[in-house]
């Protein structure tokens, strides 16, 4: 049987024998990098644990649809879960309302007969951490009632 290792003068091939070495290392590092893409590819396959559902945040405003001439009109605004809330009015002012708690109120008094029968919208942005949440609420200015 021939010697691959060794050339016809029976001393040691040194191409054979780096060939030979160059090619197990090749194997070898072939096995190594596809076990660690099995191992990757199970981890990838893990499912991640479920998602906590957080309370979703909302707001509601309650009050008239109208509110009368030179009478304060009141609105109230609710929210379980806010932390602050902004509202504004168009026409009649904004403003913050911090460190809100479950519901809170504000009103309004038309003075400026010439706009009676106009359409306000009182806006109500709700706010907790890194959410928000917005509520409408449309009202027209409207004489006063006679006693």
């Amino acid at each position: 049987m021939k010697n691959i290792f060794r050339n016809p003068d029976g001393e040691v091939n040194t191409q054979i024998v780096v060939a030979a070495i160059g090619a197990a290392a090749t194997l070898l590092a072939a096995l190594i990098v596809g076990i660690f893409g099995l191992i990757q590819l199970q981890a990838s396959r893990v499912q991640p644990p479920p998602a906590t559902l957080s309370a979703q945040l909302s707001v509601e405003i309650d009050g008239p649809t109208e509110a009368p001439l030179n009478e304060q009109t009141w609105f109230t605004i609710i929210s379980e879960d806010a932390e602050r809330v902004e509202w504004t009015i168009a026409g009649f002012g904004s403003d913050e309302i911090d460190s809100f708690e479950r519901s809170d109120q504000i009103f309004v008094e038309p003075v400026d007969a010439g706009r009676v029968g106009e359409q306000f919208t009182l806006v109500v942005i709700a706010y907790d951490d890194g959410n928000r949440a917005t509520a409408r609420h449309e009202f027209q200015i409207v004489n006063a009632s006679s006693p």
